[in-house]
């Protein structure tokens, strides 16, 4: 991502035509603050690298490699853990993934808009759109669903094919071979200075220009940065987003001039839904059906269920506890070692460690 070319250039444009010398930034999920160095070197007045995971800090030493360390302040941690000391007059964000809504990290976006953006303050991107397209891509079906019902090295593993149906597949834009059915059509579009939710609820309709076995759905998303949409879709230019497929097996078959609607969901947290449907037939997936203990995860889920703590829930709640009390980590491993269902001594130190990291305090 730092050396996303393409992606970072359209940001840089969008961030200089927005900042002033009075601007305070906000680079959201800043990773090595690419975004929020290119913020401090068109001038504005002081930005925020807001991250979770402590590669954060290396941005600093490139601050100060690139004379700018006095304009960046880090806040590591999650947007809604950190505290800002002031309101911020532009978010930046690269919170919308391969599928817009498939980190779940749109939420989290809403939130610092809501909390930390001055009223009348910029959002870039601030628009975005998950656009669909049937194809035909018979090698990228057989390498991923197909070579299932294929027996190998003696062994039948078509039992398989139905999950390998039902996942998501990730392709390599260098080595991808499809042809378009119709062309992309819009399937849901956010306003990100607006909407309140990280629900995907997406629907589009097309006319089917090329008679063919249509093997998924391709999926690509653009982003509007500034007067300019980034387009992730195969034929545009190259970023390091990876073109996404959502399979049909078998694969319909799909006749010229005839209308398809598709449609693609998924509740924030969830699983992907999609289907097509024309006026003879309708095919319709879900990677809740790759999972192969769902309804084991459907009866844990539901509001009525009592779950109680499993053997190492029951580990880390002591851990946790003994943690709050402020007890130190060896006298915690003892206490894991001697409970009523002993740990042996690395697995006791190995869950602290954990908890520690992941939970204690400095």
């Amino acid at each position: 991502m730092a050396f996303d070319d393409n992606r970072n250039r359209l940001y840089a444009q969008a961030i200089e035509a927005a900042v002033t010398p009075e601007s305070v930034v906000l680079d959201l999920g800043a990773g090595i603050g690419v975004l929020g160095l290119i913020a401090a070197a068109a001038g504005a007045k002081r930005v925020y690298l807001v991250e979770p995971e402590p590669i954060v800090n290396v941005a600093m030493e490139i601050a100060r490699a690139n004379n700018l360390a006095d304009k960046i302040v880090i806040l590591q941690g999650k947007i809604e853990d950190v505290e800002l000391p002031e309101k911020v007059d532009i978010i930046i964000s690269v919170f919308t993934g391969n599928l817009l809504f498939s980190e779940d990290l749109l939420p989290s976006l809403f939130y610092a808009r809501d909390h930390h953006l001055k009223p009348g303050g910029n959002l870039i991107p601030d628009q975005a759109e998950l656009l669909l397209s049937p194809i035909s891509a018979p090698e990228v079906h057989h390498k991923y669903i197909g070579r299932w019902s294929e027996p190998n090295l003696g062994q039948d593993y078509s039992p398989g094919r139905r999950f390998a149906a039902n996942e998501i597949i990730w392709l390599d834009r260098k080595n991808l071979s499809f042809e378009r059915l119709s062309p992309a059509s819009t399937a849901t579009s956010v306003d990100l200075t607006t909407a309140t939710h990280g629900h995907c609820d997406g629907n589009a309709l097309v006319t089917i220009d090329n008679t063919g076995l249509c093997h998924g759905l391709l999926c690509s998303i653009k982003i509007k940065l500034g007067e300019q949409w980034l387009d992730t879709d195969p034929h545009s230019a190259d970023v390091h987003w990876s073109p996404v497929m959502l399979p049909f097996d078998p694969p319909l078959v799909l006749r010229e001039s005839e209308q398809l609607n598709m449609t693609l969901t998924r509740p924030c947290y969830g699983d992907w839904t999609w289907a097509a449907r024309t006026d003879s037939h309708c095919d319709r997936h879900s990677t809740f059906l790759a999972r192969i203990d769902g309804h084991r995860y459907l009866r844990r889920m539901i509001p009525n269920h009592r779950p109680g703590l499993n053997l190492r829930g029951g580990h880390t709640l002591l851990t946790l506890k003994l943690i709050a009390e402020g007890q130190s980590n060896g006298e915690i491993i003892a206490a894991l070692t001697t409970s009523a269902t002993p740990l042996d001594e690395d697995r006791a130190r190995q869950l602290v460690q954990s908890l520690v990291l992941k939970f204690g305090k400095e």
